[in-house]
């Protein structure tokens, strides 16, 4: 295996890969990670029997899908329906794709997980409609501090500030939201 303190200017990360883990560079930019685990049949049981009195309008299930940017696999889809966090007068529906680990969990750990999901799309949510009003003197604006970075490459279940207002603005799908 090759050094890692020689010279990495200008090295994509395939590159730094082949070079670490000692394969050649084709390999690692045409294979896709892989891993396998046992079917999550514990999960299902709970999915099944999940009840969410106090969110109505959400929709928790699994799926086997292409969730885009190369990604696929097991899904926990969290499908919510609510009023949308910038214009509150419209409802909109929503699809929060969560990867399934690759794990042998016990039902305990599987429980604490699927609750660990919700719990972070109620956080995005929250995130999105936490509003400050900033007074400049003689008019406010309204800023999100903590409004969730949708783009591509970036975690929306991330709680940070909010680095730029096309941060805020762009979709999972790279496309400016007004």
């Amino acid at each position: 295996m090759g050094s890692v303190m020689a010279d990495t200017a200008g090295e994509s990360a395939a590159e730094l890969a082949a070079r670490l883990y000692d394969v050649p560079v084709e390999l690692v930019e045409t294979q896709p990670m892989r891993q396998e685990a046992p079917y999550p049949y514990e999960l299902v049981r709970l999915v099944d029997q999940l009840r969410l009195p106090t969110r109505p309008g959400w929709r928790v299930y699994l799926a086997d899908l292409d969730r885009g940017q190369g990604s696929k696999g097991l899904t926990l889809i969290i499908h919510v329906v609510a009023p949308d966090s910038y214009h509150p007068e419209r409802m909109i529906h929503v699809n929060h794709y969560m990867i399934v680990p690759a794990a042998g969990y016990d039902m305990r750990s599987w429980r604490r997980w699927l609750f660990e999901q919700l719990r972070l799309v109620d956080l995005h949510e929250l995130a999105e409609g936490f509003v400050i009003e900033e007074d400049h003197g003689n008019w406010t604006e309204p800023t999100r501090p903590y409004a969730p970075s949708h783009g591509p490459g970036n975690d929306p279940y991330l709680v940070r500030e909010v680095g730029t207002e096309v941060d805020v603005r762009t979709s999972f799908r790279g496309e400016l939201n007004d």
